[in-house]
């Protein structure tokens, strides 16, 4: 196989199957990122067949990848597979790895680059809009549509109009299960009506064709109005527990929303987080009768609180290293759901290492 013949780890044709059990500042400019050489870059792309968007074009994309002989394409369907993927693109000694998928298939990838260790260096990471939903590759990967940014990666890495490419140093979420299952990664996890919003967003938006940006809208503005009414869908509160860097942050009460995340700002550049502290993790949590929270919302997407937006009122927020949680329910990390019980003694929440992103 040459580096530009795209190789199948799926048989042609075969459906694949994909259980993932599991501010932009600090940019670093320059016209070559530090730790890459001059010349033709070496690119591995990883792509998930079964996300949105490759559905539909992941044909353009190997087709595409064909005409670059510095691009080694993998098409990839369960965790296996992705494993195999990645002890290949060591052996062709990439120096840059594209991730073509969505937001869980990105934390699957991270997830196991930092378990495995299969590269002798840690690489630059370019992401891809491939899936159906993409909020980690909006604020952190290759601007534009899944073929017009997959054509300006390959001709950068092949050195065609190398210009200023920024990068961005960003961790990402470790979560540990007390129980022993495998350990989770992403840079999202929620809980409450995070959970019953991702339900309609596969029930009913994503089955309309509504991916990206305008599906998550849709997604989060029928979830706010169900907050707003009181609609059971919507507004099942769940037990909640937080500690924050061993300090009690939320002491066994009901919450309508969790939001943990290590990307200050999320999809449309929303930052609903503003509390005091340290560390890269940034929680919000939401009462599940918050006072105003309509007349409050511009303000809590843009993480400026309100006089309303108070402990009493049903707002806190804060940063932390670690954080602990104990609940009784389900965690959405990255789209991928987990259930968890306080039984077993909850999960803990810490970065689990450092990616730099190309953010062509």
């Amino acid at each position: 196989m040459t580096a530009a013949e795209p190789k199948r780890l799926l048989p042609a044709g075969t459906a694949a199957r994909w259980p993932l059990t599991a501010l932009d500042t600090g940019a670093l400019p320059g016209a070559m990122p530090p730790g890459l050489r001059a010349g033709t870059l070496r690119l591995g792309v990883l792509s998930n067949a079964n996300s949105g968007h490759n559905r539909r074009k992941l044909g353009r994309l190997e087709a595409l990848a064909r005409r670059y002989p510095h691009v080694v394409h993998l098409s990839t369907g369960h965790g296996d597979d992705v494993r195999e993927a990645l002890a290949e693109f060591a052996r062709h000694g990439i120096d840059v790895l594209a991730i073509n998928g969505g937001d869980g298939t990105i934390a699957r990838v991270l997830g196991e680059i930092l378990e495995r260790q299969p590269f002798p260096a840690r690489l630059h990471i370019a992401l891809l809009p491939g899936g159906t939903a993409n909020m980690t590759s909006d604020r952190l990967g290759v601007r534009g549509s899944l073929p017009r940014a997959a054509r300006r990666l390959f001709e950068w890495t092949g050195g065609t109009g190398r210009d200023a490419c920024p990068v961005l140093n960003r961790p990402i979420l470790r979560v540990r299960f007390a129980d022993g299952r495998d350990n989770a990664y992403g840079m999202f996890l929620g809980a409450g009506a995070v959970i019953q919003g991702t339900e309609y967003a596969h029930r009913t938006v994503h089955a309309r064709g509504l991916r990206d940006n305008a599906g998550l809208t849709v997604a989060v503005a029928r979830t706010l109005w169900g907050l707003r009414r009181g609609d059971p869908r919507f507004s099942r509160a769940v037990r909640l527990s937080v500690t924050a860097d061993g300090r009690e942050f939320l002491s066994a009460r009901p919450v309508g929303v969790l939001m943990v995340s290590c990307l200050e700002r999320l999809f449309l550049g929303i930052k609903p987080f503003w509390g005091p502290g340290e560390g890269p993790l940034c929680s919000t949590v939401i009462g599940p009768s918050p006072r105003r929270l309509f007349r409050s919302l511009p303000w809590l997407l843009a993480g400026r609180p309100t006089v309303a937006m108070t402990e009493t009122g049903g707002y806190r927020s804060c940063r932390a290293y670690r954080l602990g949680l104990h609940l009784d329910g389900t965690l959405n990390i990255d789209g991928e759901l987990h259930a968890v019980d306080s039984t077993n003694g909850g999960v803990t929440v810490d970065a689990g290492g450092t990616f730099n992103f190309l953010r062509l």
